[in-house]
């Protein structure tokens, strides 16, 4: 166990070269060279006596210690710019704190966030994206829109957009591998993003289709990443219903079990975004603002769930 805590500065290289899985990436969002950042690590793996990432051909991987330390720095370097920005903040305009699902902010929300900053040119709106659900408290966020189900049991959600599926592939692959009724999915890759490799198994169990779910589904980082190893036949996918449908009318896609969306096997299979955020403080006026301003443009998205926000 070292005596001493390691340097801030190594602990931030750490951190940023975990997040970004590359000394090189680490190195360019530093502004340092990639020898700096490996001698770095170097010295705070000797210092823990950890080893931290495994050095590989292709890239590192960060190890099961690596991913421990990982969180609690992540947490204190967050909880550090939190204090500062309260400290700057109370001579600085109030801010707003959101996280977002990629997703919605590069659709939705980055769009038309000048709109707000220009009715509320006092006030700043941070916005960071997030696969997952994040931690309110080490953030210090004021509110959230993430992709799921709504099932984190947050203090106020609200769906906001449906996110209904459709199975899809390359209309090439039928002609290799069999795929005309649902049980021939166990015979595919199954295509998806990270959250929602649970869906693929939530929706064959309702085909009743006894499919290895975790030996054959295929995670992919994004939806575009997704999209594009789906229109190059690299398995069976499930899109959001208005990409597969533009792939479809493209002839870049299939519906080989027909054009129904996945909610027509159960509504309860259909995701969405929703909105989590705390009890609004009388003092958050801005808050509340910021929310009544996504609701006004909201109501008219397609995919709009048109009920109040809170």
């Amino acid at each position: 166990m070292p005596k001493y805590l390691p340097s801030l500065r190594a602990l931030q290289i750490f951190s940023v070269a975990a997040r970004l899985g590359s000394f090189k990436h680490a190195s360019q969002q530093l502004f340092i060279t990639p020898q700096a950042v490996s001698l770095q690590i170097k010295s705070l793996e000797d210092q823990l006596g950890l080893k931290l990432f495994e050095r590989k051909p292709s890239g590192i991987v960060i190890t099961n210690s690596g991913q421990q330390l990982l969180d609690y720095v992540e947490r204190g370097l967050a909880l550090m710019q939190r204090g500062v920005d309260e400290v700057c903040g109370q001579h600085h305009r109030p801010v707003i704190r959101v996280s977002s699902s990629p997703w919605f902010a590069v659709n939705c929300l980055l769009p038309r966030l000048s709109e707000f900053e220009a009715a509320y040119p006092d006030c700043l709106v941070q916005v960071s994206t997030s696969v997952a659900f994040p931690d309110f408290e080490a953030q210090g966020l004021d509110l959230a829109i993430q992709w799921g189900f709504g099932e984190w049991g947050f203090e106020s959600q609200q769906l906001l957009l449906t996110d209904d599926k459709l199975i899809v592939c390359a209309p090439e692959l039928p002609k290799r591998i069999p795929l005309s009724q649902a049980g021939d999915l166990i015979y595919h890759r199954l295509l998806c993003t990270p959250l929602s490799v649970p869906l693929w198994g939530r929706v064959l169990d309702i085909l009743k289709v006894d499919a290895a779910v975790d030996q054959q589904v295929l995670p992919l980082d994004s939806h575009a990443g997704l999209l594009e190893a789906a229109n190059r036949g690299l398995g069976v996918a499930m899109i959001s219903t208005g990409d597969a449908l533009d792939g479809i009318a493209a002839g870049r896609l299939v519906a080989p079990l027909g054009e129904q969306p996945i909610s027509r096997l159960n509504p309860a299979l259909m995701p969405g975004y929703w909105l989590a955020h705390k009890e609004i403080a009388p003092e958050n006026a801005r808050v509340k603002a910021f929310i009544d301003w996504m609701q006004d443009w909201l109501q008219d998205h397609p995919r709009a769930v048109r009920v109040n926000l809170y």
